[in-house]
């Protein structure tokens, strides 16, 4: 049977995935991660489908996510601008994509993770984020890829 559920974040998962509480498991935190208002629950599955029910069942029942109107405004595509105010610095950012590549693609990408810690300026950081999105994007897919970019500009 088919699970065409679409789910969206809550302010709670947002703040979740810039507080890094540590409330959630990685698996919870990889699926919150991917969530975006537009797959449904069918195609999350594809992309992370190891402890994929348990994951769903925990954001949803901790309100990180939350079922979205089809046709609604949050079923459209997550916009990829950012308004000026709430741009990050080199140095959020450089944290943030050193955790975002630990978390996402692992022990596999240590060097990458130093590489990126040791960005002295955003001229630096950028060619390495880059990197970091395409390997995201070939392991987890383009949803996850995006997802990564977004966190790291965000404030």
């Amino acid at each position: 049977m088919s699970d065409l559920r679409v789910f969206g974040k809550t302010a709670k998962g947002t703040a979740e995935l810039s507080a890094r509480s540590g409330a959630l498991s990685l698996a919870q935190r990889r699926l919150l991660i991917l969530v975006d208002g537009v797959r449904n629950a069918d195609q999350l599955a594809a992309i992370v489908p190891s402890g994929f029910d348990d994951a769903l069942r925990v954001l949803e029942g901790g309100e990180y996510i939350a079922l979205v109107e089809q046709g609604g405004p949050a079923a459209a595509a997550p916009s990829t601008a950012i308004p000026e105010a709430e741009m990050t610095t080199v140095a959020e950012a450089r944290l943030r994509a050193s955790r975002g590549v630990s978390d996402l693609l692992g022990p596999a990408a240590t060097d990458l993770a130093a590489a990126i810690e040791a960005a002295q300026s955003g001229d630096e950081l950028r060619p390495l984020v880059r990197d970091a999105e395409r390997l995201i994007a070939a392991v987890h897919g383009s949803a996850a890829a995006q997802a990564f970019i977004l966190n790291v500009r965000r404030r």
